[in-house]
Parts: structure tokens; sequence; C-alpha cells
């Protein structure tokens, strides 16, 4: 209803507005609504407009516990703030509960595991525009030659990209990864400055297999790869998409470092 109160009742402004059930009675009362499991009589209203009765919105006391509608200025989606407790409502009374059964081992209440850190090839037109624009400016360099070179990767050819770039080096004959550079989109994510810090240092030894796994097959095969990440711990439950570019350090050189892409949010 458009208006605050209703043409054939003279209820306030709170009871209408609620679209909740609700029972009119004869004399045009609105005796029941429950929403919030609110109940109670409204007959306070006295004007058809609700601003010259109450800045407050609410005109019934019965209603009053009830939240403002988010058009009025309050927040319905929060649960509502009682001025004095109300009491729990009555319930039939139940059976003694049965003494439970002593567990059969530790491992029955142990919580379950999260999935495991996986990741799939993914097509690169089928990523967001910030993958193909980093992805076009990789090409472009490598027509020079046969990689691009870590110093001819311009920032300002992907700006939106940056936030979310890292650069990883191989140490340890490949067995690890250190970050040399890293976006602060990705160092939020992970809670803590990560340059000069290992892979294995900072993520989980799970997720950290993974990415290793991914990072040395990019390095050792000189060619892109464009992943869907799933169930990483830096973003537990949902999916996002990585890209790992081959670096050179010399002309006509092996690949020695990689420009990783993780499309996480924040920026």
């Amino acid at each position: 209803m458009s208006h605050a109160f209703a043409k054939d009742s003279r209820a306030c402004a709170a009871c209408i507005s609620w679209g909740a059930e609700r029972a009119l009675s004869d004399d045009h009362t609105l005796v029941y609504v429950t929403r919030y499991s609110v109940e109670g009589e409204c007959r306070t209203a006295s004007s058809q407009d609700y601003r010259k009765v109450t800045k407050a919105y609410h005109t019934c006391p019965a209603w009053a516990p009830l939240p403002m509608l988010k058009k009025h200025g309050g927040r319905p989606d929060r649960p509502p703030t009682f001025a004095t407790p109300m009491a729990p409502p009555a319930s039939p009374p139940q059976p003694a509960a049965k003494p439970a059964a002593p567990a059969s081992s530790p491992s029955a209440v142990a919580e379950a595991e999260p999935p495991p850190c996986r990741a799939d090839l993914l097509d690169v037109d089928k990523t967001p525009p910030q993958v193909r624009v980093l992805y076009a400016h990789w090409l472009r360099v490598k027509r020079k030659r046969p990689l691009p070179l870590a110093h001819e990767i311009d920032p300002a050819q992907m700006r939106e990209s940056v936030a979310r770039l890292c650069l990883m080096e191989p140490v340890a004959g490949g067995a690890d990864f250190v970050y040399r550079a890293c976006g602060r989109a990705l160092q939020r994510r992970l809670g803590r400055r990560v340059v000069t810090h290992s892979v294995t240092a900072l993520h989980p030894a799970q997720a950290a297999a993974r990415w290793l796994a991914d990072l040395r097959a990019c390095l050792e095969s000189g060619e892109p790869r464009c992943l869907l990440v799933r169930d990483d711990p830096m973003l537990p439950g949902t999916r996002f998409v990585e890209l790992l570019l081959p670096l050179a350090d010399v002309e006509g050189g092996p690949a020695t470092r990689v420009l990783a892409y993780r499309h996480v949010p924040g920026g």
C-alpha cells in the first residue's frame, strides 16, 4: 500500500506498511501481525498523514518494537531491538531428554575438512576484461622476441590489473617461489606484506602445492596458463580466475619469472 494509512482503517502507518499476515476486526482495528512474532491491537491513528502524527513513524505502542521500513530511514534487514525483554512464547512441556551416548571416537566430532584447492584450464576469451587486457599486452610484447622481458611489462597499459598482480621468482631449484612484487588487493587477502616471502610460508600446504605446480608448469613450458581456481583458502567457498605469464630476464633466454594475475575482489 503506497499511502501511510489504509482507506478503510484507522490503523497506524507501521501496522499497515508491514506486509505480513494480519487480521482486520469488524470495527476496522488491526489485531494481529505475524512479522517478528509481535502481536497486539492498534487504535491510535488520528490522521491520514503519518507526518502529522509522529516523527518516529510508529504511532502504536503495540507495534513499537517493530523496526522502521528502509524507505522511512530504518533497516528492516536487522533484527528488532526491544526496549523491554519480551517473554518467549509458551511451549508445551517436553519429555526429559535421554542421556546422550558417549562419542565412539574423537573423529566423530571433528569438523569436516574444507574441500581441496584445485584449478582447471580456462579459455582466456571467457575471462574478465582485466585478464584479457593483460594477456593482450603480453602478446604484443611477445611479437618482438620469443618471451617478453620482465622490464618490458608496462603497468600503465593495465592500470586496472596492477592491484591483483604479483611477480614470482623460483628459488631452491624451482621447489618454491618467492614474491618479488605484489599488488595491494592480494596483500589484503593474505593479511600481510608478502614481498621476499615464499609461497610455502604464506599459503596453506595444499593450496601452496597446487599453486607451485601451476607456477612450475608455466615456467618450464614458457607458455601462459589461464586457470579457474576453486576453494582456495584465500577465497573459501568460491572461485576466481588466475593468469600466469612467463617472463625472461635476457633476450632469447628461458623463462625465469612468472607474472601472476589473480582476479580477487578489491583493488
